[in-house]
């Protein structure tokens, strides 16, 4: 989210940085400026936080927007809370590559995951505590995400 708090952006950076250290080397980790198309509702957005495992495909109408994420984070913020749990969340459920969307809030120490099922269906958890441990290899350590945080 272009211009968010301080917090938000230390957020998503941490997110960023522990997906990019952890995860299977196959796996590439993007940060809010890359672009994700969602063809089922023609739309574009931004993520905070985007990993494609594999080969990235693109857009055939704009060669820097990915088709194909495979974890995608937000980090929750007032103004678009409601956004990405609501229509965003729906369109990126249509994104067959998609395996897992991860909210993380800035308010509270708190992070939602939401995990692919081989039905399609999907599989929730809220965590306060610990690490969570993602299908690209990388791990989500709470500690380490909100120690310090600015305010």
């Amino acid at each position: 989210m272009a211009g968010g708090s301080k917090r938000h952006n230390a957020l998503a950076l941490r997110v960023g940085a522990a997906l990019h250290g952890s995860q299977r080397a196959e796996c590439t980790a993007f940060q809010s400026d890359q672009r994700v198309r969602i063809p089922a509702v023609n739309r574009a957005v931004y993520p905070d936080v985007t990993v494609v495992c594999g080969a990235i495909e693109s857009d055939p109408l704009d060669v820097e927007t990915i088709l194909n994420p495979t974890l995608i984070v937000e980090v929750l913020s007032a103004s678009t809370e409601e956004y990405d749990r609501g229509d965003k969340w729906m369109a990126y459920q249509s994104l067959s590559s998609l395996k897992e969307y991860v909210l993380v809030a800035q308010d509270d120490r708190r992070v939602e995951h939401y995990r692919r099922l081989p039905s399609g269906g999907w599989e929730y958890s809220d965590t306060t505590t610990g690490t969570i441990e993602l299908v690209t290899g990388a791990k989500l350590d709470l500690d380490d995400l909100y120690r310090g945080l600015p305010d």
